[in-house]
């Protein structure tokens, strides 16, 4: 899949040339020297972490990129003091020129002049295979150009150190870069001699096939005695897990400069359309964004570390960022003198839906944790966690990829125990926004009736039942648990103790047989009986609950509903008649 995506971009660079990339190109954060051929310094200027604009550094931004390093691993300077590639540019951290408590810098006079010497004969640096690449580059680019290494190394030598005494500079951890004004095609043609030979992961596993070398890319794969994983068991030749010719290579390091721009940049989902109508294939957002319109073809979601990482890739097919008919109710209303956020909307899309989600679920931790350490989330509430690591990635494939299938089947079981660590916790308001949002979760994946469509009916029911004289019994399991919940809510209104009432819901909503639940009830009743005045309400719904036997296992949804629920027994005697109007005109 990387090379189907390599192949998208391989048509754009094509076209474009390293302009895809340098005009996407930042800047670290430092001092940047131009030095023109006679020596003298033209421009200077500073980059500030966080605030780089490219007007007025047109001549540092290709030259910058044409003289980076693979990466630390790979320098011309073996001290790794020195951090560019060729003889037109000096690239140092400032504090290298610092000296330390014994009066020395880590930069000194034999690492440069060494450097110097390794670009002059380039030779020194390589060995057997890494030589012959070397050797075959320089039969169609040439030598170096002795003149301009040794102007750029007199000029260096003579005013490096005196850096040290410029009150223009500020001597920090950023990076002090110098750049002579040598033509741009000269800077192209040295970096190809950096790049060539250091290109492959280790020339090691280099192997030659129809007069093409192949070797290991060097981008997101480090193949080593740690990882033995990596290799390809059943290649006979070479156990490497792919290779690559020169050419393609070269190609990727391209792809792989162009996505680590967006990683600098905090875009790190990045699209690949398949679509041939569409006006530019490669949709880069920032983290927190997917693509705005509907979509085929491949996503990356990448970031920036010592090197560009890819942490999840996949094969997209039909995503839309809208949804059918997502529909948030009130299956449960929030009491009128009760805060919340919680808007009640017809056909939210996904967009709406991750917030959602994360607000009200997830404290709004989701969204900027999906590819966080487990160890690194600073969530305190150990359930929250436990439900945010369990769920994250299905969300993000359903939110950013528009593959539900995960989500769908884990979330319901998820969302449950959620709400009970919210009851648990005494967040009752929050459990009702739970609730009515994990309804219209479900509602719109499974289909059938809504909670809310479930339970007026049940209320109308009970609050009948339990105005009434006479006789009358629970008819359904769902009337039974939703029942439970209501008288549970009634007991523990009438506690007068400063203990939190959620240590005491807490084995009832956890109840697992019916016998343990109505031996909950009747202890709560023994508990709370003192401040419980008679009743015709309280002794129809209680006389009710212990005279029924439900067929169904333990529904600690339904019997949620019913402890979140405005109680029945607490309706006034107006809200009831009113309630029950409307029932006769229904």
């Amino acid at each position: 899949m990387l090379k189907d995506c390599i192949d998208i971009f391989e048509r754009k660079y094509s076209s474009a040339g390293d302009a895809l990339i340098t005009d996407n190109y930042t800047l670290d954060p430092g001092t940047y020297i131009l030095v023109d051929m006679d020596g003298q310094i033209i421009d200077q200027k500073d980059v500030v972490r966080n605030k780089f604009e490219r007007i007025g550094f047109d001549d540092f931004i290709e030259r910058d990129y044409l003289s980076k390093l693979l990466d630390m691993n790979k320098p011309i300077d073996g001290k790794k003091v020195i951090h560019s590639n060729n003889y037109l540019s000096f690239w140092i951290k400032k504090d290298n020129l610092q000296p330390d408590n014994t009066g020395n810098a880590k930069l000194s006079l034999d690492i440069v002049n060494n450097y110097y010497a390794i670009l002059k004969n380039p030779r020194l640096k390589y060995t057997k295979k890494s030589l012959e690449l070397y050797d075959d580059l320089e039969t169609s680019i040439g030598s170096p150009d002795l003149q301009i290494l040794e102007f750029c190394k007199t000029w260096i030598t003579e005013h490096i150190f005196s850096f040290i005494d410029d009150p223009q500079i500020k001597f920090d951890k950023t990076y002090l870069k110098i750049f002579f004004l040598a033509d741009l095609n000269l800077y192209h043609q040295e970096s190809q001699r950096y790049f060539l030979p250091n290109i492959y992961n280790t020339t090691d596993y280099n192997i030659l096939i129809n007069n093409q070398i192949f070797g290991l890319p060097n981008n997101n794969m480090g193949m080593n005695a740690k990882k033995p994983y990596l290799e390809n068991k059943t290649r006979i030749k070479s156990k490497v897990p792919y290779l690559l010719s020169t050419n393609d290579v070269y190609i990727q390091k391209k792809f792989f400069d162009y996505l680590y721009n967006y990683a600098n940049q905090g875009k790190t989902n990045v699209y690949f359309s398949t679509d041939s109508d569409d006006p530019d294939p490669i949709y880069p957002y920032e983290s927190s964004q997917a693509h705005s319109k509907n979509f085929n073809g491949y996503f990356l979601r990448i970031q920036k570390g010592k090197e560009l990482e890819i942490r999840d890739y996949d094969l997209i097919a039909g995503y839309s960022p809208d949804l059918d008919h997502f529909v948030i109710h009130q299956a449960i209303p929030i009491p009128k003198d009760a805060h919340s956020d919680l808007t009640y909307e017809d056909n939210l899309n996904l967009k709406s839906v991750e917030h959602l989600i994360n607000s009200t679920f997830f404290r709004k931790f989701l969204t900027t944790n999906y590819f966080t350490e487990a160890g690194d989330i600073r969530l305190n509430d150990f359930r929250v966690k436990e439900e945010l690591l369990r769920c994250r990635n299905g969300f993000f494939t359903w939110f950013y990829k528009g593959d539900s299938r995960t989500i769908k089947n884990l979330f319901p079981k998820s969302s449950h125990e959620l709400i009970k660590n919210s009851i648990s916790n005494g967040h009752f308001i929050k459990a009702i926004e739970q609730f009515n949002v994990r309804d219209g979760f479900i509602t719109y994946f499974k289909g059938g009736k809504s909670m809310a469509d479930q339970l007026n009916p049940i209320r109308k029911v009970l609050r009948k039942k339990i105005n009434s004289t006479g006789d009358h019994s629970i008819e359904s399991d769902l009337e039974y648990f939703y029942a439970v919940g209501q008288i549970t809510n009634f007991y523990l209104s009438k506690t007068k103790s400063n203990q939190p009432v959620y240590s005491t819901i807490n084995p009832v909503i956890n109840c697992k047989t019916d016998e343990k639940l109505k031996d909950l009830i009747k202890r709560l009743f023994l508990k709370y009986n003192y401040a419980i005045q008679p009743s015709r309400r309280f002794g129809n719904l209680q006389s009710m609950i212990f005279s029924y036997i439900p067929d169904s296992p333990i529904d600690s949804v339904t019997l949620i509903a019913g402890y979140l629920s405005p109680n029945l027994l607490y309706e006034s005697n107006k809200e009831t008649k009113t309630q029950e109007e409307k029932t006769n005109v229904e």
